[in-house]
């Protein structure tokens, strides 16, 4: 170029400013090198395109600046992402609003793929003409990726009933003809009120994911769903949502998570479902339907009661054909009984299980109705155990005899975290040396905790837990015939 023209990097945003100021080059670059320097405006076009791609929004209009085949080019971009978290950190409710609808009017609406808007901002129904123009640019566009993220930075591990929500209404989601506006594949709402279609409602037929998240007065959502045969994944976090029902037109759906959403029932009829969490109170019956394709469960029950009893009695009939299984429970100790005809595990080879103990026991038995867990599982190959106690008190090391072993052919690993001396503990690690006949390692890890709060304070006993691994190795493999796959980990 004739003489080295100099232009500067807009460094402060994209459209917030009244004048572009321009990119500077460096002459000494082109004087350093003998090869011909191909200059960024005579990029190949998909070279270009390629670039603007792998900017942010905010990056893709600075180089408009750069010279004539540059400008206007983010009005193409495909990536409309705007993170009041990163990029746009610092922005205040009206910049950020601003922001976004500016971009919107001056975009091109074509070529769009993913639209997201994720705001720690209060946004809410006050906002809603902005929200309403943001949801119908990305439906107009045909983006097949939409985020609207109206979740406020902390959340309240809780559902909260908001009256300054902001309200997505149904003439949002489809035409006037019942057909969805949209070629939407993957849809996250966040912190928001949902109205969904009622009748004539003909769906989103390429929805594949569907996360509704802090979503209040969302209503029955069965409707919607048997209109979206399409969709693989759903996941329902702290939203209201009284019952939820799978129809079985959701014949592709393979994922389901359900977190602290306040629900009575869960009903599925998903043939093809593979995956199911919940998160949540141990009150709800579960039924899943035609699961036989379910191999993986994640199951986390909320309550300071013994939940083990509800585990067997709702659950277990619904996952007995997991591969895979991680449960958090709670015990009571003081109830030892065992439960009669327990449903058989046929196909479960892992376990993961995470045990929060009540008081201290008692007796042994209350700690070993978990090897009933065991004896339901016959091709149980791993088993991980995780425990707990709410109320630790000075223990006493002493065992019962009470063990009943039961052979079990397939069990090859054992994890034991948390074994603090409790009676039961160290019982039901021998019964698992005695059971298994072919177990390859067994690890018993001794600490007062095995997930402790890390907002209060742990003073462990050293001289207690040392006490401790000498009995437990005592009692464990007193003659060392275990000694070749069984280790007992003390505290560091």
């Amino acid at each position: 170029m004739a003489g080295s023209r100099r232009r500067k990097l807009d460094h402060d945003h994209l459209l917030d400013s009244p004048s572009s100021r321009r990119l500077k080059f460096s002459a000494a670059a082109q004087s350093h090198s003998t090869a011909p320097l191909m200059l960024l405006e005579n990029l190949p076009e998909e070279l270009l395109h390629k670039v603007i791609s792998q900017l942010t929004v905010k990056e893709a209009g600075r180089t408009s600046i750069l010279s004539s085949r540059w400008r206007g080019r983010w009005m193409y971009h495909s990536k409309l992402c705007f993170d009041r978290g990163s990029e746009l950190a610092g922005y205040g409710p009206a910049r950020f609003v601003d922001h976004i609808t500016t971009v919107l009017q001056r975009h091109s609406r074509l070529v769009v793929d993913r639209f997201e808007v994720r705001s720690s901002a209060a946004l809410g129904k006050q906002h809603a003409d902005h929200l309403d123009m943001w949801f119908g640019f990305a439906t107009a566009s045909k983006a097949k990726h939409v985020v609207l993220d109206l979740s406020p930075p902390k959340y309240i591990d809780r559902i909260v009933a908001n009256d300054r929500r902001y309200k997505l209404p149904a003439d949002q989601l489809v035409n006037n003809a019942g057909s969805c506006n949209s070629s939407i594949v993957s849809l996250f709402l966040g912190h928001m009120c949902l109205e969904l279609p009622s009748h004539g409602f003909h769906g989103f037929k390429t929805l594949r994911k569907l996360d509704l998240k802090y979503v209040a007065d969302v209503g029955d959502l069965t409707l919607f769903l048997s209109n979206c045969p399409a969709l693989e994944w759903l996941g329902i976090i702290l939203s209201s949502i009284p019952h939820l029902v799978v129809p079985k037109t959701s014949c592709c759906l393979r994922y389901l998570r359900v977190y602290r959403s306040g629900l009575k029932s869960i009903e599925l009829h998903a043939a093809s479902l593979k995956t199911f969490e919940y998160v949540g109170m141990p009150f709800l019956p579960i039924k899943i339907n035609h699961s036989v394709k379910l191999s993986q469960a994640n199951i986390k029950l909320d309550w300071l009661r013994d939940t083990v009893g509800y585990f067997w009695v709702q659950l277990s009939r619904s996952l007995s054909h997991v591969d895979r299984l991680h449960l958090s429970l709670s015990m009571d100790t003081k109830k030892t009984r065992l439960v009669k005809n327990p449903t058989k595990f046929i196909h479960l080879r892992h376990l993961v299980l995470f045990c929060t103990i009540f008081e201290t026991p008692k007796s042994a038995l209350g700690v070993l109705r978990l090897t009933q867990v065991l004896v339901a599982a016959p091709q149980l190959e791993h088993f991980a155990l995780h425990m707990n106690n709410i109320s630790p008190e000075p223990y006493l090391l002493k065992t019962t005899d009470c063990i009943h072993p039961h052979v079990h052919h397939q069990l090859k690993t054992v994890y034991m975290i948390g074994v603090f001396g409790l009676l039961g503990q160290l019982e039901l690690a021998k019964y698992i040396l005695q059971s298994a006949d072919a177990l390859e390692l067994m690890i018993v890890s001794l600490g007062n905790m095995a997930y402790p709060d890390p907002d209060v304070p742990s003073q462990p006993n050293h001289a207690y837990f040392l006490e401790l691994e000498k009995f437990a190795k005592g009692y464990l493999d007193p003659q060392g015939e275990y000694n070749h796959f069984l280790k007992i980990v003390g505290l560091n």
